[in-house]
């Protein structure tokens, strides 16, 4: 489906499930929305959960100038969404850079969102990471080394060492599309379990890459990003999610989102990696609902 938006621009969405409207947020940036689905799938049965296409993703228009690729660029393309689509308030939930997103969206616009969860989300950059002591870049070498021993991790972590500079003279978005297929296993803590294998198969089908977002993003604003400062805005409740083995929203930076946030809840799914939906689904499903139903939303 689509749907206008000002200026001839133009955002495609699709919608799972029955109930409240749920504004499911997906990862990248330069991803797709349908690579939520099997986040949204979990939801289904309680919420509406609406996957729009980021700016420049699927058949959603680019923005306008470069520097709305960053998380407060998406959120304010999200809420005209909103507008558009003529839904009144709205939880917000995002997965890896789309938590991120999640959290400005509910810092940018409190009137309007009811709940927030944010899923393998990051507070920091690695530049300011490694400028507050490394922390989050120490989790991240000790998620990578997990898998050193698999026959599949050096050519994994040849395209993961060589990320930026290669995504930086790619000229062909399926050149990112096929590096960020070799590199999924290495977001996930069980790889080769056959049901994550699965998994991870299936979300390989679901890539396809904005280029221009993805350059914008490794040209900087991964590197110096902070969601820190619009943290303490966030005045609905607020769930933050990680896997206790992620290598890139882990346990640092949840604990830097939930410290940030006014009476955020911290959860730390144990034996999972970076996408909950794929490896501790259950578990997943059951908390996210749980905590939805005990706050039920203030209008």
């Amino acid at each position: 489906m689509e749907v206008a938006l000002s200026d001839g621009r133009s955002a495609s969405y699709e919608v799972l499930g029955s109930g409240p409207p749920l504004l499911s947020f997906v990862g990248g940036p330069g991803l797709p929305a349908r690579f939520n689905r099997p986040d949204a799938g979990l939801f289904a049965e309680h919420f509406s959960c609406y996957l729009v296409d980021p700016h420049g993703s699927g058949g959603s228009t680019p923005p306008r100038e470069d520097t709305a690729y960053d998380p407060e660029g998406h959120a304010r393309f999200y809420e005209e969404v909103r507008r558009a689509l003529g839904l009144g308030p709205v939880s917000v939930h995002g997965v890896s850079f789309g938590g991120t997103v999640a959290l400005a969206y509910a810092a940018l616009f409190p009137e309007t969102t009811v709940r927030c969860i944010a899923v393998s989300a990051f507070a920091v950059g690695e530049e300011l990471d490694q400028e507050e002591g490394g922390d989050a870049a120490a989790e991240m070498e000790a998620a990578l080394a997990r898998h050193s021993q698999t026959s599949w991790y050096p050519a994994a972590c040849e395209v993961w060492d060589s990320w930026t500079t290669r995504v930086l003279a790619a000229t062909d978005p399926t050149e990112v599309r096929d590096m960020l297929a070799t590199v999924l296993p290495l977001y996930t803590a069980y790889p080769d379990h056959p049901d994550v294998g699965e998994a991870l198969q299936e979300a390989r089908s679901l890539i396809a890459v904005d280029l221009q977002a993805v350059k914008v993003w490794e040209a900087g604003l991964y590197q110096r990003g902070d969601i820190r400062p619009l943290l303490a805005g966030i005045r609905c409740p607020t769930l933050v999610v990680c896997g206790a083995l992620d290598l890139i929203g882990g346990p640092v930076q949840a604990r830097h989102i939930a410290a940030g946030v006014p009476d955020a809840e911290l959860v730390v799914i144990p034996e999972c990696g970076h996408f909950p939906a794929l490896e501790r689904s259950r578990f997943y499903r059951d908390t996210v609902l749980g905590w939805c139903a005990d706050r039920p939303p203030v209008l």
